[in-house]
């Protein structure tokens, strides 16, 4: 009896974890990594990021500094067949955290700023802007789809950026 119940409470156990990890499974979406100014894809947007730099001040800034600007140029280009409205970016650090744009900045020329529409087969270029400590992270791209079918794609920014003013990985788009 006792076997039983024993066997019966594994097997219970076992289902549990297996439903618990499908779960998160699917619910994890995978995003493929590409380096600074690589072609990186997400569904049927494609994201080159042109330079990255860390600065110790930024026109039309809202809110105080905590560590440094790190502005980011990308160039966006829309492939599909319509109008697609894409999220903020998103840094991630290699523990896994993510950091959020900054989106408190007016004045700030070529910003790619708080709504991002890009028309069929047009190509925006622009600024996304952070407020971290230096290091390597990896900004997070994406299509712009439903959260449930959204594709995303990373582009790795390295650690080692060129001095202050430098950029790494292409043209600056202006100041």
């Amino acid at each position: 009896m006792l076997s039983a119940r024993l066997l019966f409470i594994l097997s219970v156990a076992a289902l549990v974890v297996a439903a618990t990890s499908c779960g998160e499974h699917l619910s994890v979406k995978k995003a493929v990594s590409y380096r600074m100014g690589d072609r990186a894809t997400a569904g049927a947007v494609t994201y080159v990021g042109l330079t990255a730099d860390y600065r110790q001040d930024i026109p039309g800034a809202k809110d105080p500094l905590k560590n440094r600007y790190l502005v980011i140029a990308l160039s966006i280009t829309n492939g599909g067949g319509t109008e697609v409205m894409l999220p903020h970016t998103r840094l991630i650090k290699p523990d896994g955290t993510e950091i959020p744009e900054l989106t408190e900045i007016e004045g700030f020329p070529q910003w790619l700023g708080l709504l991002r529409k890009i028309s069929p087969a047009a190509t925006e270029q622009g600024y996304v802007v952070f407020d971290v400590p230096v290091g390597a992270y990896s900004l997070q791209v994406s299509d712009g789809g439903d959260p449930e079918k959204e594709q995303l794609a990373q582009i790795e920014i390295p650690a080692n950026l060129a001095p202050a003013g430098g950029s790494v990985a292409g043209p600056a788009l202006g100041n």
